[in-house]
This record gives structure tokens, C-alpha cells and sequence, in this order.
């Protein structure tokens, strides 16, 4: 249970930035990155729903949706505290691109 937490806990967050109130403020711009992120998220959701360690029935949906809901509850206390704490990696990250992309 704890694995599927995590997982979708890192998809909500990716999710997050993607969304235009954060992505403005970590300054992503350009729509293969954005979309680049809502596939990604999408992706480590599904692992989350494979990977829930129960056989194919009933359960392993129960299991999976309490575990990111769970996660998706955390992530949006932890959004409502501390934003730009919350998204510091990501953030990193988008620099680090941009500079790839651009070097002076």
C-alpha cells in the first residue's frame, strides 16, 4: 500500500505542475513539456494500478483508489502550506532543462 502512496503521490505532483497555476510559476512553457508531464504522470498511475499486489478483481481497484486518494489528499495539503516547497524539485529540473536547451 505504501508503494502505491508514493507512485501516486509523485503522479499528483506531476500532474500539479502541469496544471497552468504552477507550470506559470516554474516557468514551463513550451507544450511538449507539458504534455510530457501528463503522460509521465499518467504512466506511474497505471504502474501504481499494476503494481498494487492484488489479484485482478475488486480489490486491487479499492486499494489503488484509496492509496491515491490518500496521496492526491496529502499533495493538496501539502500545496495549500508550502507551494514552491512542494514543486523546489521540479522547479530544479525546468532550470536545468532550459539551460540544456539554451547555453550562454
Amino acid at each position: 500500500m505504501v508503494e502505491i502512496v508514493v507512485t501516486s503521490f509523485v503522479a499528483w505532483l506531476l500532474l500539479a505542475a502541469a496544471s497552468y497555476k504552477y507550470r506559470r510559476d516554474l516557468g514551463i512553457s513550451a507544450p511538449a513539456m507539458i504534455t510530457a508531464l501528463r503522460v509521465a504522470a499518467a504512466m506511474l498511475l497505471m504502474l501504481a494500478l499494476v503494481r498494487c499486489g492484488a489479484p485482478i478483481s475488486g480489490e486491487r481497484w479499492v486499494r489503488f483508489l484509496g492509496g491515491s486518494a490518500l496521496a492526491a489528499v496529502v499533495l493538496v495539503a501539502l500545496l495549500s502550506v508550502v507551494p514552491k516547497g512542494a514543486l523546489a524539485q521540479l522547479r530544479t529540473g525546468a532550470m536545468l532543462r532550459a539551460r540544456a536547451r539554451d547555453p550562454k
